[in-house]
C-alpha cells in the first residue's frame, strides 16, 4: 500500500486501506501521518477530515482537529452523506464545549440535528448542557425525553432526564428516572450517585440522600 502511494498519492482507495491498519491498532500517530497528505491530494472526500480530525484529537492536538473538522464541512454538497455530516457537527460541537465555547458549541449541534434529528448521542449531551447552566429548560426536558424513549435502559441518558426534571423542581419525576439510572449501571458513577443524593435530599430523604453523598464522594478518590 505504501509502495502504491509512493507512485499513485492520489489513489483513495489504498491511502483509506492504509488508514484503516492504523486505526486498527490506535496508533494515531500514524493516522495523522496517513491522512494529512490526503485532504490535500483528496480534498472531496470527507472521511479523511474526519478521520484527521478523530487522529489529531487522540493525540491531543485539540485545536488543529477543530480546524480540520471545519475545513471539512466547507467541502460539503448536497451529495454528501448526512449521517458522517451529522457526527462531524458532533465532533465539532464536543471539541467546542471542550473549549468552553458554549454559544457555538450549540450551533454545530443544531447543525448536528438537521443532518440527522435521531442523533442520540447529540439530543443527550446538548440537554445535559443545557441543563448545567439551567437555561433553555422546556427544550433540554423534549430533547432527553426522547434518548430516555429509545434507550430506556441507558443509565446516561436516564440521569440527564432525571437532572433536568430535578432543576424543574418536579422531584417526584426525578426520583422515578435517578432510581432507573441507578438499577442500570449508575451505581458505578459519581456523578448518577451524587445526582440521587441530591434529588432524594430535595424529597426529605435526608438519610439517604446523605448516603447517597457519601457514596459518591468515596468514589471519586
Amino acid at each position: 500500500l505504501e509502495k502504491i502511494l509512493e507512485v499513485e498519492p492520489d489513489n483513495i482507495a489504498a491511502r483509506y486501506s492504509l488508514l484503516m491498519v492504523a486505526v486498527r491498532k490506535n496508533d494515531y500517530v500514524e493516522a495523522v501521518r496517513i491522512c494529512e497528505p490526503a485532504i490535500q491530494y483528496n480534498p472531496e472526500e470527507l472521511s479523511f477530515y474526519y478521520y484527521l480530525g478523530i487522529s489529531y484529537f487522540q493525540v491531543g492536538r485539540n485545536d488543529d482537529a477543530l480546524a480540520v473538522l471545519q475545513k471539512g464541512v466547507a467541502q460539503v454538497t448536497p451529495q454528501s452523506d448526512k449521517k458522517l455530516m451529522s457526527d462531524f457537527y458532533t465532533f465539532i460541537g464536543d471539541l467546542l464545549h471542550t473549549a468552553n465555547r458554549m454559544t457555538e458549541c450549540y450551533e454545530a449541534y443544531d447543525s448536528a440535528l438537521v443532518y440527522n434529528p435521531d442523533n442520540i448521542g447529540v439530543l443527550n449531551n446538548y440537554a445535559y448542557f443545557l441543563s448545567l447552566t439551567r437555561e433553555n429548560l422546556d427544550k433540554a426536558e423534549e430533547m432527553s425525553y426522547r434518548t430516555v424513549k429509545a434507550e430506556p435502559k441507558n443509565d446516561t441518558y436516564l440521569d440527564t432526564y432525571a437532572w433536568i426534571l430535578f432543576e424543574k423542581g418536579r422531584y417526584t419525576e426525578a426520583r422515578i428516572y435517578i432510581d432507573e439510572a441507578m438499577k442500570n449501571g449508575g451505581e458505578n458513577s459519581a456523578t448518577i450517585v451524587e445526582h440521587c443524593g441530591d434529588i432524594y435530599y430535595r424529597l426529605g430523604l435526608k438519610d439517604e440522600a446523605l448516603a447517597f453523598w457519601k457514596q459518591a464522594a468515596a468514589m471519586e478518590h
